[in-house]
């Protein structure tokens, strides 16, 4: 999954959800579209927090047995090396991670059950036996047991999931996306790295994607009956009521982003809907929408309604040649992995350029 295709779900389900309501304003809609995408970058800090609690918590049990009144010499000489792995102290040192966790309230203090849990896992975990008895591990084998933990154990796991949702309702929809990245900032970790460094990234370029955000939302939002006019013209067969209100909001807003943003080429804007649509409408939905949104482009293009420049120009294979295989934007990547509800989530991969999300493709990262 790509930024982008996140952000159009989000809009969608704002806008399906405000249609229940009455007399929902598009600044009520705008707040909540804000807030569901710095959601996102609190999951991504979260889930790193996490994977350095499991640390903590480690360290806090080989404390305790040091400090009993009838310590073993096992107690009193333990062995530290998941504890002293480098890769949680270039995380924890980090400056910017500690900036964001502590001017966001990001903690787990009141989840230590969750970490426990975890904690246990690992203890028993064959690689991490291995890990322990290892002779002058190296960094990348240090850095290769966090990554395991992380996608092994922790987010292979429902207890993970479970907890998070009751964390935050809004990140149902943002594991995919933001647990790749996670992957991808643990795989780019070097030995060097000092607290400065900007190891971390973002969910979404700042100003272009949230400028992205808004726009859709609002041309959305106020273009909707233009736009059903149109999908009227090509549902000859169908009266609007009988079709979904999902059904009708994908093809409203693959319209507005059609003829709002001549950046995005045409089949970019189909295929993403089209993807969406396979997971959150129903299974016969796809094609009805391609035939309705295909019809569309005509006309719209007819009309001069759509015009694009630039990148906008370019054709699927072009596009996909250009956008560069990452973490989180590949064009069509789908390893199988972890299922769960509605969204796929990353499992184990030997590097970040195949660590993708899989509910709908790794689509092209426009």
């Amino acid at each position: 999954m790509t930024s982008r295709r996140l952000i159009r779900i989000k809009v969608l389900q704002l806008l399906y959800a405000y249609s229940k309501k009455e007399s929902a304003t598009l600044a009520e809609i705008e707040r909540d579209l804000l807030k569901s995408m710095s959601k996102s970058t609190d999951l991504y800090y979260e889930t790193l927090l996490l994977i350095t609690e499991v640390r903590r918590k480690a360290f806090q049990k080989i404390d305790t047995a040091r400090n009993r009144r009838f310590a073993s010499n096992v107690d009193l000489n333990p062995n530290t090396r998941f504890i002293d792995n480098p890769v949680f102290n270039i995380l924890e040192n980090n400056k910017k991670f500690q900036y964001y966790i502590t001017n966001n309230l990001i903690s787990w203090n009141d989840n230590q059950e969750t970490v426990l849990y975890f904690y246990n896992k690992l203890i028993e975990w064959s690689k991490y036996q291995k890990y322990m008895h290892q002779k002058s591990p190296s960094f990348e084998q240090h850095k290769q047991i966090v990554l395991d933990l992380f996608s092994e154990l922790i987010i292979q796991d429902e207890m993970f999931y479970q907890t998070m949702e009751e964390k935050s309702i809004f990140w149902n929809d943002d594991f995919e996306l933001v647990l790749s990245i996670v992957y991808k900032t643990l795989w780019h970790l070097q030995e060097k790295m000092r607290e400065e460094d900007d190891i971390l990234y973002p969910i979404y370029k700042k100003d272009e994607d949230f400028e992205y955000a808004r726009t859709l939302m609002r041309k959305a939002f106020y273009e909707y009956n233009a736009n059903m006019e149109i999908i009227d013209k090509f549902t000859y067969n169908w009266e609007l009521d009988r079709i979904s209100e999902m059904d009708k909001l994908i093809m409203s807003c693959a319209i507005s982003e059609l003829k709002h943003f001549s950046s995005i080429p045409v089949k970019v804007t189909l295929d993403e809907y089209i993807e969406i649509s396979k997971t959150y409408s129903s299974p016969k939905s796809g094609a009805f929408i391609n035939g309705v949104l295909d019809k569309a482009v005509a006309l719209l293009k007819d009309t001069n309604e759509i015009v694009k420049a630039g990148r906008g120009l370019l054709d699927e294979t072009e596009i996909c040649k250009g956008s560069g295989a990452g973490a989180a934007g590949a064009c069509g990547a789908r390893p199988g992995g972890y299922y769960r509800k509605r969204s796929s989530y990353p499992g184990g991969a030997d590097d970040p350029e195949s660590f993708q999300g899989r509910s709908g493709g790794g689509g092209c990262a426009v």
